[in-house]
């Protein structure tokens, strides 16, 4: 015989700590999205990020990613680099340096740079991507297509 007091105590908790799942789930995602707009506005205002500010968006950008960056080719790694919130057009370098913060192993390549701008040019020519003016007016820079 079920102890239905037990029951209806343990359904209450469970749905409760499912409520719980859903919110850290949900400000999770915030995080991640505003993480990178603060780190590059406290860039542009010349300000340091803070400690633990940087320390936890880079923690739950390594749990999103998880084994998938090791699993992703260039091309697929640049895609995911231009779905992410930016708030300036990003150079080749640029591209290169947020690979390298997502944990993309740039290591297997002699020169990074050339194939990284070969990607650049075919998604371009794809339309997944548009180049514009750098900031500034310098050099050349991407941001996502449409």
């Amino acid at each position: 015989m079920k102890d239905e007091t037990a029951i209806s105590l343990y359904e209450s908790a469970r749905d409760r700590l499912r409520s719980l799942i859903t919110q850290e789930k949900e400000v999770q995602e915030q995080i991640l999205h505003w993480g990178p707009i603060v780190e590059k506005l406290a860039t542009l205002a010349g300000e340091e990020l803070p400690a633990d500010v940087h320390e936890r968006i880079d923690a739950l950008n390594k749990v999103k990613l998880g084994s998938e960056v090791e699993d992703l080719g260039l091309t697929d790694a640049i895609r995911w680099v231009f779905k992410q919130p930016m708030l300036l057009p990003l150079t080749p370098t640029g591209v290169r340096d947020r690979l390298a913060e997502m944990g993309f192993d740039l290591s297997k390549y002699t020169h990074m740079m050339p194939p990284i701008h070969n990607t650049l040019k075919r998604m371009k020519e794809a339309g997944e991507i548009r180049e514009v003016e750098g900031l500034g007016g310098l050099g050349r820079a991407f941001v996502p297509g449409k």
